[in-house]
């Protein structure tokens, strides 16, 4: 009875939460939604070539929470990493390629932020021009910290991955 319950209130969230969603576009490349009661957007234009975007959690029981959203265009010269290149990173745990999101030929690893208490999981993204040549780097990177409760570190995650799941790039 007590896990039904759980489960009822964690629907009632998600369900009030999909009800203050906002779209968020910026320069026409990056658009998703996000949920403005759970999250603060920050966001800082770099150069013409490059944009970040920045949530952060303002729910204090998730500890630490952020999604950077970083885009940038490929300078000339420059190519989209290998497995190599990961490989090379000695925090890096949990390396894979693959598909994500919508992404193929996608990198994603975790590193342990111990002076930060936290968990960084990163994604990093080819994305296509027209012609089909990598254009620009996608990189997502989710920070979040040990949560004892799995109810609560669930209905963060979900949070989370509804905004992924919205994310689209059109560079």
């Amino acid at each position: 009875m007590k896990k039904m319950i759980v489960m009822l209130l964690v629907a009632i969230l998600a369900l009030s939460a999909t009800a203050f969603a906002t779209t968020y576009t910026y320069e026409d490349d990056i658009r998703f939604e996000y949920d403005e009661t759970a999250f603060d957007i920050t966001m800082e234009d770099h150069t013409d070539d490059e944009d970040l975007i920045i949530l952060i959690a303002k729910d204090e029981a998730w500890g630490e929470t952020f999604i950077r959203i970083h885009l940038a265009d490929l300078r000339d010269g420059e190519t989209f990493p290998t497995m190599d290149d990961f490989t090379a990173m000695p925090d890096a745990r949990d390396l894979t390629q693959g598909e994500w999101n919508g992404f193929n030929d996608v990198f994603m690893y975790s590193v342990d932020n111990e002076a930060n208490g936290f968990t960084e999981h990163y994604f990093i993204a080819p994305v296509m021009d027209d012609d089909g040549e990598v254009d620009a780097i996608l990189t997502v990177n989710i920070g979040v910290s040990p949560i004892e409760d799995e109810d609560l570190a669930m209905t963060r995650d979900d949070l989370i991955s509804a905004v992924l799941d919205t994310l689209q790039v059109d560079d």
